[in-house]
Parts: C-alpha cells; sequence; structure tokens
C-alpha cells in the first residue's frame, strides 16, 4: 500500500483497542519510521502521543531492551507528572522490599528493571529494527516481552520491520504467526518517497530530480537524501541554469549518484553508463530478446531504462561525477567549464529553432501580419550572433522585405558583425571557398575578407606547414601563405627554429619537394623558393654546420642533385632548371 493508504489503515487499526501487537512492514528507507512519527504527532490519544520508541540495533539482551525503554521514558516523565508518580512509588517500594532481602539488589539497573512493569504498564511501546538484533537475542525472548507486556501489564507493540534486510526469515514467520494481530506492509511509491526526501534536503532542481527519481523507481527516502545532496553540491546550487542544460545534467548525476548508493535494484554499473552511445549494442546488436541470454536480457533493460531518462551520450562531465562520488572530491572549476559549455550549447540550439521558425513563418505563414513578424525578428535579432552568416544573409532579405522591416534586418546583421569582430582570429582558419555559392551579405563578406587578409598576414611559413602536418591538408589561408612566402622568408625561418619545429618542418617540405608536380598547383613556387634558400645557406661560410645538416637531409630525400642546380634567371625562365654541366 501506498504512504498514504498506509496510514490511513494504521489509525484505524489503533483505534481499535484489541489489535495488541500491529507490524509494520516494508522495505528499508521506505519512511515507515517517517509514518509513525506523523501518526503519533497527529494522534488525538494521549497513549499514542506518548509512545515509548526502541530500536533493537545490535541490543544483545532483553535486560537491555528494557533499559532502552526506561531511558526513553524518563524524558517524558516532565510532561506527565501524575504518571511519573505513581511509577516512581512503584520504584521506590519494589526497591526496598529487594534491599531488605539482600544488599545487591541496590545497582541502579537492576532495580530500574524491577520497575519496568510499572513503567510500561498500559503503555504503547514501538520495536524497531528487530532484523538488526544482536545474535544472542532470540526471537523467543522478544516473543516472550510481547505476550508479557501485552497480556499482563496491558501493553500495545508497534513492530516495525525492514523485510528486506531479514537474515532469516523465519524470524519474521515466527513473529507474524504468535504474537501479531495486525500486520500492514508499507510500499512507498517513489513520488512519495521523493516528497520526504526533498523536505529534509531543499533543492532548486527539485521538479527535474523528482522526474528521473520517479523514472529510475528510487523508493529509498534516505538514499534520495544522499542523491539529491549529491545534485546539490555538484551544480553548487546555481539557479541560472536553463531547463535545457538541467535536462542534460540532472539525469545522468541522479542515476550514477543512485547506482553508486546501491539505490537501483539490479541497475547498471558506472562503466555501462559512461559507454552509452559508443557502440551502444556490441554484441547485443541485431538479437531478438529471445536470443539473448540473462546478461544480454539486462543490457537491454539498462539500454531502455537509459533511452527513459534521454541519456544518450556521456562525456567529462559524467566521469567528474563518478570521481566525486569514489572520492568525495571534484574541481568546482571544471565543472563550471562544462556547465558553460552546455549552456552556450543549448543557447545555440535555442536559437537556431528560432530562426527556422521565422524562416518558417516569413515564407508560408500567410496569416500572420508583417508588424507580428518583424517583432519576432526583432527578438532573434538580439542573438543573431549564434547565427551563421549564410544564414543571417537569408534572413536579412527576408524581413527587409517587410513594411517597416528595414531597421531590423540591418540589426540582424550589425549584431551579427559586432560579435564576429570580438573573435580572436589567431587561431581561427576563415576559409570562405563556399561549394554551393550561397549568396553573402556584401557588409559581412567584407568583415570575412578584411579577416582573412589580417589572419593571414599573421601566419607565418612555419605555421602552414604546422598546420598541414597536423590535419593532413590546409585551406586557402595556407595556400595564400606559401604561394607568397619569398626566399628570404624561408632563410630566416629555417634559422630561427628551434631543433624539433626545425626537424618537422624540413621533413614536410622536403616531402612537398619530392611530390613536387602535385603540390605545385596549390603552392604555386613555394617549393623551388625553399630549394634556393637551403642552398643559400649551404653557400654561406657562417652557417658551416646547419648547411651541413641541410646537406645531409637532402641526400637522404633523393634530392641533393637540387642543390647543386642554379636558381632560374631573372630574366623569366620559369620552372626551367640550368645544370652546372649546361
Amino acid at each position: 500500500m501506498s504512504l498514504k493508504t498506509t496510514k490511513t489503515h494504521l489509525i484505524q487499526l489503533l483505534s481499535d483497542p484489541y489489535n495488541s501487537v500491529i507490524a509494520l512492514s516494508g522495505k528499508w528507507g521506505t519512511g515507515k519510521s517517517h509514518l509513525w512519527r506523523e501518526v503519533k504527532e497527529e494522534s488525538k490519544d494521549n497513549k499514542i502521543k506518548s509512545a515509548l520508541y526502541v530500536s533493537l540495533f545490535g541490543l544483545s539482551s532483553m535486560d537491555q531492551v528494557k533499559l532502552k525503554i526506561i531511558q526513553n521514558a524518563i524524558p517524558n516523565a516532565e510532561e506527565h507528572p501524575s504518571w511519573w508518580e505513581k511509577s516512581r512509588k512503584g520504584w521506590s517500594a519494589a526497591s526496598k522490599l529487594l534491599e531488605s532481602f539482600h544488599k545487591g539488589f541496590s545497582a541502579l539497573n537492576e532495580i530500574a528493571l524491577l520497575a519496568v512493569p510499572s513503567i510500561l504498564k498500559d503503555k504503547v511501546i514501538v520495536l524497531d529494527d528487530i532484523e538488526r538484533k544482536h545474535v544472542n537475542l532470540s526471537v523467543d525472548e522478544v516473543m516472550g516481552f510481547i505476550d508479557e507486556f501485552t497480556q499482563q501489564h496491558g501493553a500495545r507493540i508497534i513492530i516495525i520491520l525492514n523485510s528486506d534486510q531479514l537474515a532469516d526469515r523465519s524470524l519474521w514467520d515466527n513473529l507474524r504467526e504468535k504474537v501479531i494481530d495486525q500486520e500492514l506492509r508499507l510500499d512507498t511509491s517513489p513520488m512519495e518517497a521523493f516528497d520526504i526526501a526533498v523536505g529534509i534536503v531543499p533543492s532548486a532542481y527539485a521538479s527535474r530530480i523528482k522526474k528521473t527519481i520517479e523514472t529510475c523507481g528510487i523508493t529509498n527516502i534516505r538514499i534520495i537524501c544522499k542523491v539529491i545532496r549529491a545534485v546539490n553540491r555538484i551544480l553548487n546550487n546555481r539557479i541560472d541554469l536553463s531547463e535545457d542544460v538541467l535536462g542534460r545534467v540532472i539525469p545522468s548525476t541522479v542515476l550514477l549518484s543512485a547506482i553508486h548508493y546501491k539505490g537501483i535494484e539490479d541497475g547498471p554499473d558506472f562503466e555501462f553508463v559512461l559507454n552509452v552511445g559508443k557502440n551502444a549494442w556490441g554484441e547485443d546488436w541485431g538479437k531478438k530478446e529471445d536470443e539473448l541470454d540473462e546478461a544480454g536480457k539486462k543490457r537491454a533493460r539498462w539500454h531502455l531504462q537509459l533511452h527513459e531518462l534521454e541519456i544518450n551520450s556521456c562525456d567529462e562531465y559524467e566521469k567528474i561525477v563518478v570521481d566525486f562520488l569514489n572520492s568525495g572530491m571534484f574541481d568546482v572549476a571544471d565543472v563550471a567549464k562544462i556547465i558553460e559549455r552546455y549552456s552556450s550549447e543549448a543557447e545555440l540550439m535555442r536559437v537556431q529553432g528560432l530562426s527556422r521558425q521565422l524562416h518558417d513563418h516569413l515564407i508560408w505563414h500567410y496569416n500572420m501580419t508583417e508588424p507580428e513578424l518583424v517583432a519576432e525578428a526583432k527578438i532573434l535579432a538580439e542573438k543573431a550572433n549564434l547565427l551563421d552568416a549564410y544564414t543571417v544573409t537569408s534572413l536579412h532579405k527576408l524581413v527587409s522585405e517587410l513594411a517597416d522591416g528595414g531597421l531590423v534586418a540591418d540589426l540582424i546583421v550589425d549584431t551579427w558583425i559586432t560579435a564576429f569582430k570580438l573573435r580572436n582570429v589567431q587561431d581561427e582558419d576563415f576559409d570562405l571557398d563556399d561549394l554551393l555559392r550561397r549568396p553573402m551579405h556584401p557588409r559581412i563578406k567584407a568583415e570575412f575578407d578584411a579577416m582573412k587578409a589580417t589572419s593571414q598576414a599573421k601566419t607565418t611559413v612555419f605555421d602552414a606547414v604546422k598546420h598541414i602536418a597536423q590535419h593532413n591538408g590546409w585551406g586557402s589561408k595556407q595556400e595564400g601563405v606559401m604561394k607568397s612566402t619569398t626566399v628570404q622568408d624561408f632563410e630566416a625561418t629555417i634559422k630561427s627554429l628551434d631543433i624539433n619545429d626545425l626537424r618537422m618542418f624540413m621533413s614536410r617540405f622536403l616531402n612537398l619537394c619530392v611530390q613536387r608536380v602535385t603540390y605545385q598547383p596549390h603552392f604555386g613556387s613555394a617549393m623551388d623558393h625553399f630549394i634556393e634558400a637551403c642552398r643559400n645557406i649551404c653557400a654561406d661560410p657562417s652557417d658551416v654546420r646547419l648547411g651541413d645538416l641541410i646537406k645531409l637531409l637532402f641526400k637522404d630525400a633523393n634530392l641533393e642533385s637540387e642543390l647543386n642546380q642554379t636558381p632560374p634567371t631573372a630574366a623569366g625562365l620559369g620552372n626551367v632548371v640550368v645544370t652546372d654541366s649546361d
């Protein structure tokens, strides 16, 4: 039964005095003690409101149980002076009587134990954690205590039991058969468990966490509290995160935390979650359910659960979560960087969606008025920097055709250009060769051209060769740099490089020279200028060792003869080579 239904039934059972022993069972952490406290606090029955609670966890004898009950009874004495006075007199009389027989009975604990019947007469006693009692405390002793105090002293017993924690099922069967009058089984729903947990550990992300908890089927309140704390700490209680970002990080954080705290029965492990999306089905791919072995069926269930949670891939964020769960530590700055990246990506997707929507409205929604379309375009203009140049060009054309749309259309372009000018172009490669030949707004084209020229001017021939080596390809910027590099530029570059850079540069350029016919259409005279620069260095008496290295490298590349040739004449012999023998 759910928490609400079980509560109603428990109140009804307590209202009947003939129910001397009531059992409340259920899985560990599902709110049984919480439910009892609610019933106790809300009850108008003084006996229930003053009920005595004792946990049997670790207790090895009934004397320890009784002393625990007495310890819990004493604080209530101040609230019930008449009851306490009656118990005190009974205790005092018993103590004097025993001391008259033997002085050994003056020990406090022994005297206190003799007063137990007086203290517990007609009381409601709650026995919790029976399944976690010490092995030396037998079930028979517990049943004997329950029978004695219900039959002889008018007490009522509430037994709270974690049924899934029983090491010996016969323990519960004996209790149910011999002493329990009525039993209620609590089956708390994930939603009920979360509502209790979030009351204990509040969170700014409550609605998102609750949805994931429900999908995962977690009902353990203690574990849910730990999960909420983990989410709060990792996300640093930030309240500025968009729904898109929360949708990206909350499900995986909750799932991984629940796995760590063992809140999901027979759930996936960290490795399975971290590798989701990477060769997703592996050996199970293409198999029907009846073709899967038990491990395969389990993996299929895990895949379905991840699909329901919309966890399609994991990256460094999930790795940080796992490290935190294992060590209790993580780098706040690293998480912040990832969250900012997610925020940027989410905003980009949102603006692209608005752009597609506006384009659709401008073309197809003839029933929308032009002022409505202009207003929609004005909202998009504020984020136009997140769009590409061709989309901005297209929107500018469509919006400018609207009445009073010209200013907004120009604002879209202005916003894009302002953001473009702030970009750091040092490491960027602006290649404007559009194979589709799409139109581009003239002002945007001018900015691209200016930025390209600035970027190319800052790029050295070494930068171009390094790019070619790293990417196994090149763009228009690299072509332009290679074609414009002079013999003097090559000489200066070779002489300035450190050993590792020189090794890469010479190796790559000698390869270009070996395949000159292939690369000459792209890089023009670059190979000729490189060879001439090497020839000049070899002829310079001040660079003997560098010249010897170059000769060795050319020899290894079977290009030694190139160093012995004379360069083309100024008269314009082009690529004609004149040898010494000529």
